[in-house]
């Protein structure tokens, strides 16, 4: 499965995402790559980072290819009044079973919550909270490995631990955080590989 999720990723991270600096940005679709894009790409993928690996006793379950958009908001420093700044305040995506994002699985929102509508997951949702992050592209937003929050989750989830990888786009724009803008938001698209795993029995 491992050999087949690094072939497939790389549609997460053909295409770039163009930005424009007007108040009111108008942010194209994040599109698929082709089937021959995404073979020839593959060959330059490096495996996860041993930052972001699962502990042991857990199984891969489930790759979700997600689309959908990172939501930011101007806020004020809690500290410094006079500074101004991007904050991330929640994720909107739909995630597939197939890399041509077709076969809704689970619906993606703030938390960060996976709520699954089909699959083997089907009628879980699960909370995660951040155990680690790294930048493998400036130009996106990081890899991650959550772990699951059992007292925020649906009683029924089994997810223990979802790793983010292979993300395009998604990071916050550099211009218009500044007081005339405070409170103003903007979604930003991006694309990402979401792998969950169960405890082993």
């Amino acid at each position: 499965m491992t050999s087949r999720i690094i072939k497939v990723a790389m549609v997460m991270a053909i295409s770039t995402v163009a930005f424009t600096n007007c108040k009111k940005e108008q942010h194209p679709p994040v599109e698929a790559a082709t089937e021959e894009e995404l073979l020839t790409s593959a060959k330059h993928v490096e495996g996860i980072p041993d930052s972001l690996n699962v502990p042991a006793g857990n199984k891969l379950v489930g790759e979700g290819f997600a689309r959908g958009v990172q939501i930011y908001q101007v806020k004020r420093n809690a500290t410094n009044p006079n500074i101004f700044s991007w904050v991330n305040i929640a994720p909107s995506a739909t995630l597939y079973t197939k890399p041509d994002f077709t076969h809704v699985m689970a619906h993606h929102f703030a938390g960060p919550t996976w709520e699954f509508v089909k699959g083997h997951n089907q009628g879980q949702s699960v909370v995660g909270k951040k155990i680690a992050g790294i930048t493998q592209d400036p130009s996106a937003i990081q890899w991650l490995l959550l772990q699951a929050v059992d007292s925020l989750s649906s009683n029924n989830n089994k997810i223990t631990y979802i790793q983010r990888i292979f993300t395009v786009g998604g990071l916050a724009r550099t211009t218009g955080a500044d007081e005339a803008h405070l409170g103003q938001l903007d979604s930003i698209p991006y694309r990402a590989l979401y792998l969950f795993y169960e405890a082993k029995h």
